[in-house]
């Protein structure tokens, strides 16, 4: 507020007030001088700054608004505006008003850095480097404006990069946390898992109420096939912040891994997150169910909406893309909403068989959700449940007047405003089931999937046995799904016939710590780490079904069964 105005002595004295926290008298006065003048400019700007001091953003963005018609060649009005506007979620009206900032005020770095960070938060990554570089290149040691970068760059998939950008965050800033957990996050990407632990440990050091990075760490402990110690992490993360949805996700999935865990346990687990996010939150009424015929009288198909992070190669893929392709489309109507990170081949093939696809990702729920209800779905299905990056807090928001949950989660999603899920009397039978969902299970008869097998896949191979004169065992499943418990019961398995042989498979294996841990785990049970064979994750280019015409006989996994590598080996005619 530097321009000399007719109502100086009032502003001065109105600024007096706001900055002794008196805002009803500080806006009164405001209001006094607009009075006898509406066009004074910082007379709305201290407006917005009331407004934002009390949590009004949108009040906040409207003086500035007027702010800017009086004066809009003001670039600190616009900064300010800006500014509001990330306050509401509009990051995309915020990059350009920090743009316009930048333009008229050259050489503005806080300008040039927070378009970075608003780009950023709208997923438009090349456009947010771009920016943050441009700041950089006034202040090359801005921990905040590195930091971002590494964030912008792991999310374009340049993990050595974002390692070093981070790198030269913590030496711009040691005590800096956001600038730890970003090395953290690339350490981890870039497979150096001791490194990105180490990382994480000097956030959470640096800020022990830092949920993030106890978040982050308790990923790195799974991945380092260290369950026990992950689940406390991810449990930590949402006692600091019970809002943190993320952590509350990863520990209600790694509950599922759980022997010493029940039907009931995890029940009241899910429950008890759903009752958090809707804490204090009116849960909107269902849009009302459509008529089944335009006011022509013609039938009307059902809209169908699906929600996924996983409209990619994905092993849900093998179960989705049958009912893609089998849907009748004159009875359905196909609404893809994708919250796909990274697209490939597989993602074209969705877009290609749905009639209306809509990309979410990096949207706000509520955001989603109005998206869902301008659609005039009828039908939402929830594919995802727990697991990352899917948008299940949308289905609380109660976008449409049916919601149903199927095929990636193997439990209840606690959220009673999703009214079914579609599973079968094997997978859930009858009684403790029903009793443990909040949604009403609706049992398909013959099964609930329907496996697609790649089209690529080998004739399947004789037995390996006829020519090795042993049985070779293996498991192609998640890794994590290989507890203590389930060691121990294989290991039986394999001291009864002491020829055998196991192969295990999967991306954890690729790290030695893994390995190590796992041979330790079935020597302590009294099985020869020579007995073994512990394999990376084979690339889908590479043909990953070829490596069951090695195996006789497929161990699954408990409590948290195969599914796919299930469908697999019985294809590739394993039992």
């Amino acid at each position: 507020m530097t321009d000399r105005t007719p109502h100086r002595d009032q502003l001065d004295q109105a600024v007096g007030l706001f900055q002794g926290g008196r805002l009803p008298e500080a806006e009164n006065l405001c209001h006094e001088i607009l009075g006898a003048d509406p066009a004074c400019a910082d007379a709305h700007h201290l407006l917005a700054y009331v407004y934002t001091r009390r949590g009004d953003p949108a009040r906040a963005t409207e003086s500035l608004g007027r702010a800017i018609q009086a004066a809009p060649t003001r670039p600190d009005l616009h900064m300010s505006l800006a500014t509001a506007l990330m306050n509401t979620g509009n990051f995309a009206a915020a990059a350009e008003s920090y743009a316009t900032a930048a333009r008229l005020k050259p050489g503005w770095f806080q300008a040039l850095a927070n378009r970075g960070i608003a780009l950023a938060r709208l997923h438009r990554y090349t456009e947010a480097e771009s920016a943050l570089h441009d700041a950089l290149a006034l202040q090359p040691d801005s921990e905040p404006v590195l930091t971002s970068l590494a964030g912008v760059l792991q999310a374009l998939g340049r993990s050595a990069e974002a390692a070093d950008a981070a790198g030269r965050a913590v030496a711009a800033d040691p005590a800096a946390p956001e600038a730890w957990t970003n090395l953290g996050l690339a350490r981890h990407s870039l497979g150096q898992l001791t490194d990105a632990a180490s990382a994480c440990e000097r956030a959470i050091a640096a800020a022990p109420d830092f949920a993030m990075a106890w978040y982050n760490l308790g990923h790195v402990r799974n991945d380092e096939w260290r369950a026990d110690e992950a689940r406390p992490r991810f449990l930590r993360a949402v006692e600091l912040d019970s809002s943190y949805q993320p952590a509350w996700h990863a520990m209600l999935f790694n509950s599922l891994y759980d022997a010493a865990e029940t039907e009931r346990t995890i029940f009241e687990a899910h429950a008890r997150w759903s009752r958090t996010l809707t804490r204090g939150v009116p849960v909107p009424a269902p849009p009302p169910v459509a008529t089944s015929r335009h006011p022509s009288g013609t039938p009307r198909r059902i809209r169908v909406g699906y929600v996924s992070p996983d409209f990619r190669t994905h092993s849900c893929a093998a179960f989705l893309q049958p009912l893609f392709a089998g849907h009748d489309l004159a009875v359905v109507e196909v609404f893809a909403y994708s919250a796909v990170e990274r697209t490939d081949d597989v993602t074209d093939w969705f877009r290609s068989h749905s009639q209306h696809w809509r990309n979410i990702r990096g949207l706000r729920h509520q955001a989603i959700a109005e998206l869902i209800r301008s659609d005039g779905i009828d039908i939402l299905v929830d594919l995802a449940g727990h697991t990352l990056n899917q948008p299940l807090e949308v289905f609380a928001l109660q976008p449409a007047p049916v919601q149903v949950a199927w095929l990636g989660y193997p439990a209840t999603t606690g959220l009673p405003q999703i009214g079914y899920r579609l599973t079968d009397d094997v997978a859930d039978p009858p009684g403790a089931a029903d009793r443990y969902h909040t949604e009403q299970l609706v049992r398909l008869a013959g099964g609930f999937h329907c496996y697609r097998a790649p089209d690529d896949a080998p004739d399947v191979s004789s037995l390996p046995a006829s020519n090795n004169g042993f049985i070779t065992f293996a498991s192609f499943n998640n890794i994590a799904k290989v507890t203590p418990v389930v060691i121990a019961t294989w290991a039986g398995i394999l001291l009864a016939l002491p020829d055998s042989r196991l192969l295990l498979k999967g991306k954890l294996l690729v790290h030695a710590g893994v390995r190590a841990r796992i041979c330790r785990a079935f020597e302590q049970a009294g099985v020869s780490a020579t007995r073994l064979e512990l394999r990376n994750w084979i690339s889908r280019s590479d043909n990953p079904l070829a490596a069951y015409g090695e195996v006789d006989i497929a161990l699954d996994t408990f409590p948290y069964n195969g599914t796919t590598t299930t469908f697999e080996a019985l294809w590739m005619g394993v039992p």
